[in-house]
């Protein structure tokens, strides 16, 4: 496991890393650490966390946030999970729902899944709370394995906290809309951006039920799986610098994405832990861009 690392961006605490041995002693108040307790995330499917969860956790899953899918378009994409774009129409609502579930802006909160198994669960869940508000957000390493394997408790019970107070506070910088790319596109100065897919994915070998399927113009792979090492940790930051060419970091106008926004947002958390940059997410991803005809894929 990584140390924890833990920068600042705005002057203000945004998103790090904590190992399960670090969030152990963190619950149980043996260690000092930030002015409010962390409030525990599980970002797991439904199942899994009622099979057992660290225990206080609550349980956010990523699908239930979603905007619905265009009209027209399969009756498969109206199924959870299938279509990625954040519901801008639902801000105000999301904002009281993560009060009742106990979250404050200022309260520090641990975002966790079950690590490479869970493609992402934890990095959408962090990214969302970034860009909702929340001032300071973790993810465990190493993940539900990593609590387990160093003799953390397990918890069947449904995690409850007392009611927080959240103000949307949208953090623009975090995420970028199809409208935007696509006028980039149109202009002839689309973004470089980093396609979290699989190769073949990106080749366009990819699930029947999408629109179409191809990469973005100016788009690198480079897969979700990279980003863990073989006992499921996040990769070293001198792994994590290594995947890329320089020369793609450099790029200041530089996204990422992936099939719905999920991989993608792991890989923009971890380059902000590691680097202190911050990388928009485009959250819609391959769905919203492959509904429209009229914007270009490609096929390698």
């Amino acid at each position: 496991m990584h140390q924890e690392r833990v920068l600042k961006a705005n002057n203000r605490l945004a998103i790090a890393l904590i190992s399960a041995q670090k969030l152990q002693l963190l619950l149980a108040g043996e260690e000092s650490g930030p002015a409010l307790a962390p409030i525990v995330v599980d970002a797991r499917p439904e199942r899994e966390y009622e099979a057992g969860h660290i225990p206080t956790a609550v349980r956010i899953g990523w699908e239930d946030w979603n905007a619905k899918p265009i009209a027209g378009l399969s009756l498969d994409l109206w199924e959870p999970g299938y279509w990625g774009a954040l519901d801008n129409v639902r801000l105000e609502e999301f904002a009281r729902r993560l009060g009742k579930l106990g979250l404050s802006n200022n309260r520090p909160v641990v975002v966790y899944a079950d690590s490479l198994a869970s493609k992402g669960r934890e990095g959408r869940i962090a990214w969302m709370l970034l860009y909702f508000g929340v001032e300071n957000v973790l993810l465990l390493d190493g993940g539900w394995r990593a609590w387990l394997d160093s003799g953390g408790s397990c918890d069947r019970q449904e995690g409850k906290a007392e009611r927080g107070t959240f103000t949307l506070k949208l953090d623009g910088q975090r995420r970028v809309s199809t409208g935007t790319l696509a006028r980039m596109c149109g202009q002839g100065k689309m973004p470089t951006s980093v396609d979290t897919r699989s190769l073949s994915e990106f080749q366009g070998d990819s699930f029947d039920y999408q629109p179409r399927t191809g990469h973005l113009p100016e788009a690198v792979q480079l897969s979700y799986e990279s980003l863990f090492d073989d006992s499921g940790a996040y990769v070293s930051r001198e792994k994590f610098l290594a995947l890329l060419d320089p020369r793609v970091l450099a790029d200041p106008n530089l996204i990422t994405y992936c099939e719905v926004g999920v991989r993608a947002s792991t890989y923009a958390l971890l380059l902000e832990a590691y680097t202190g940059r911050v990388l928009p997410v485009y959250d819609a991803s391959i769905m919203e861009w492959g509904a429209d005809k009229a914007l270009p894929l490609l096929k390698e």
